[in-house]
Parts: structure tokens; sequence; C-alpha cells
């Protein structure tokens, strides 16, 4: 066994010994490096966490005849037309009502199971162009809601009230689809555009109808046209005061959805 030798004088005055043993402190602190790596490795396996919170975002107000509005209206029209008359038909052949799609006034009347199984499916994109864009969310409005129209249901009855495809939604009343829910923080998504579609679903005969924001008719080439155009509305978000506005995808000035300028949909018809 070898050992140091070490030789410790006293001094005379100062009572202080040194004694001269090397000391490493190698180890020191290495808790804490433990600590970190054990934070960056579960970071690699589960991932930073991210804030996917989302704010409700309603429709920005303006201004009709002095008076304040928020209320986001939509029209919705079906063909009533043989298809290949598409390119010689007139505004008369779009109707907006659901007896236009197969529906008789009594099944609407009575929430008949086919009728209810309806709705309208607005799909929000970060493009118009097909073949690049993502749809982030969609948004469905009920044939439960919307306007009525008077109708004969019984020529021993009365006339009825029965609901069209004609809606006004607001903070009261009418209101599904209304409000916009999208992500709190833009960190991880940084959108506050989207382009809307909006297709029809058909509880009689479980088929989807699309919509375009145009009479067909009025369009140059009705079958093949530019669709970035006809098939959307663009959906502006405000981050500041939590509200959207929506706009012709083609018209950055004038907005739709107002009361005396609302959102129209026509149903597109495919050639025969």
């Amino acid at each position: 066994m070898s050992v140091n030798k070490y030789k410790i004088v006293i001094p005379a005055n100062d009572k202080q010994i040194d004694i001269p043993i090397e000391l490493k402190w190698d180890f020191g602190g290495r808790d804490g490096g433990i600590e970190d790596y054990e934070k960056t490795i579960l970071g690699e396996i589960v991932g930073i966490p991210n804030d996917f919170e989302v704010d409700r975002f309603s429709h920005d107000n303006y201004d009709i005849l002095n008076v304040l509005k928020t209320s986001l209206n939509y029209e919705f029209y079906f063909y009533n037309g043989l298809p290949q008359n598409i390119p010689s038909a007139n505004i008369s052949n779009y109707v907006s009502s659901y007896t236009t799609v197969g529906f008789t006034e009594k099944e609407i009347y009575y929430y008949s199971n086919p009728f209810t199984k309806s709705f309208f499916k607005l799909d929000f994109y970060d493009t118009a162009d097909p073949i690049s864009q993502k749809i982030y969310f969609t948004i469905i409005l009920p044939v439960q809601q919307g306007f009525t129209e008077s109708v004969s249901i019984s020529t021993l009855l009365p006339n009825v009230d029965v609901k069209k495809p004609t809606m006004r939604l607001d903070f009261i009343g009418d209101k599904e689809g209304f409000f916009i829910y999208w992500l709190r923080k833009r960190d991880f998504i940084d959108l506050t555009e989207f382009y809307m579609s909006a297709k029809f679903f058909n509880g009689r005969t479980g088929t989807y109808a699309t919509m375009v924001n145009q009479p067909q008719f009025q369009i140059p080439n009705p079958y093949t046209f530019n669709g970035d155009n006809y098939f959307y509305y663009k959906v502006n978000l405000n981050y500041n005061n939590k509200t959207y506005q929506v706009y012709r995808p083609d018209n950055n000035v004038q907005r739709v959805g107002l009361e005396n300028n609302p959102i129209i949909w026509f149903e597109y018809v495919n050639p025969v």
C-alpha cells in the first residue's frame, strides 16, 4: 500500500492550517444535468406541447340605415329544370325550397327522418387551389333552422309554415354555424384567411350536391370554368376583436353575408 506523506508545519502566529490535498468536484451539479437530459429525451419522445386552445370568432358588425347589425345571412338555391338545359337556363330555374330536391311539404312540416338528416356542409380551406389545399375545419348548418314559407299540406287544413333554405344566424335565435372556433394563438398554424365551400347533403338520396356562388348559366363556360372564383367565398379572421368578415373570392372590398347582401349559393349541375 502506497500513501503520500504530508508534513504539516504549525506557524507560530497563524492558527490556520493549510492541508495541501487536491480535491476535484467533477460530480458537482450532476443531478441538475440529469434532469435537463430527462426533459430533452421526453421532448423528443412526446413532442413539445403546443397551445391548441380555441377562441370564438363572431360575425363582424355592419351598418344598415344607421343601425348596427351582426347577423350572418345565407340563401341557398336549387336548380329546377333539366340538366342539359343549364346553358339556356335563367334565374327563375333556381328555387329556394327543399321541395326542389325531392322533399314534400308534409315531410318538411313534420320533420321526417330523411329531411332532418339533411344539412348544409361548409368546408374551410387554406387556399382555393384544389391541388394543394388543406381542409382545416367544417361547419354544419342544419335544415331545422332558417326562414319559413307558407304552403298547403291538405285541402282540409289552413296553410302551414315550413322551413326554406334561407338562414339568418346571429347571437340569438338561429345560431348554429354563426360562430367560428379557431386557434387562440398563431404559433402553430398562422392562418387568418380561409376559403369556404358549400355542399348540401340530401338525407333522402344520401348524396351531396355541390354549390357555386353564381348561377351556372351566367358563367361563360358553365361546365369548364376556374373553380377558384366560383366554388368559394373568402373568410377573413380578425384576431384583434375576434370577428370575421366574408367576401367573394374575386372582391376584397364588398362584404357579403349582410342582411342586404347575403351569401348566396346555387346548386351546381354536372354535365350530361
